[in-house]
This record gives C-alpha cells, structure tokens and sequence, in this order.
C-alpha cells in the first residue's frame, strides 16, 4: 500500500499539467483569438486603445493597467481585469464587449479556463489578432 501512495500523487500531478504546446496552441486559434478578434479587438488595438488595452498582440495585451493590475494575468482569471469586464460584473467600471451583444457564458467560461491554464498565446503571425465580424454582432 506504500508503494501504490506516492504513485497516485504522482499521477494525480500529472493530471493537472496542461496539454502539450501543439494542444494550447489549437486551443487558441480556434477557441479564443476568434472570440477575442469578433468581440475585442475592433476597440482594443492601435496605439490608444481603450482604456490603453491593445489586444492585438501578445506583447501588447499582456501588460496592466494604470492601476497596476493586470488585463490578463496567466493562472488567475479572477485577478484579470479583461474576465471582470467581459462578466460585466464586479469591480471593473467598464463592462465590456460595449454592444448590445454580451458574450455568451460558454465564451466567458473558455476564456476563464484559457487564463487559468496560463493564458497561452502564440508569437508572430499566429498570435496576431484583427477585428472581425461576427453574426451576433455585425
């Protein structure tokens, strides 16, 4: 029985490590670049954007607020404040996306789960978003 103890912590460990590059990768660019480019980043690009979050780029998105607090920090969607406004909840005084269309729970619940397994973003043409439209929000 000894034996079998730390052999089942192990495994238990590692459940928990997130899927290989290749995973988080496909999960990005087909998960949340699309969510992030049809409901983000039409406002939150170029050199002023709102309220001085550039979605556009990995480099640029992560990075904090002039509060000190960070728009996405990797491991803790509630300390993010892009999942605050995207809730339209808590603290954040500006909801977003600002249209009448809100994300979907299913959309706010993937880009929670995305920050919590550290936020994963591919560098270079891959990680580059662009606006673009969406059918529920045109």
């Amino acid at each position: 029985m000894l034996r079998t103890f730390p052999l089942f912590f192990l495994l238990a460990a590692c459940a928990a490590i997130p899927g290989t590059q290749a995973e988080r990768e496909r999960y990005f660019l087909n998960e949340v670049k699309p969510v992030l480019q049809q409901h983000c980043v039409a406002c939150h690009n170029g050199t002023l954007p709102p309220p001085a979050l550039n979605l556009s780029s990995k480099a640029t998105a992560f990075t904090r607020s002039a509060s000190g607090r960070d728009y996405i920090l990797p491991g803790d969607p509630d300390c993010s404040l892009l999942i605050s406004a995207v809730q339209r909840g808590g603290t954040h005084p500006k909801m977003m996306p600002r249209t009448d269309v809100s994300l979907t729970e299913d959309q706010i619940g993937m880009l929670r789960e995305w920050i919590e397994d550290g936020a994963y973003w591919p560098e270079g043409e891959k990680g580059t978003l662009k606006p673009q439209k969406s059918v529920e929000n045109p």
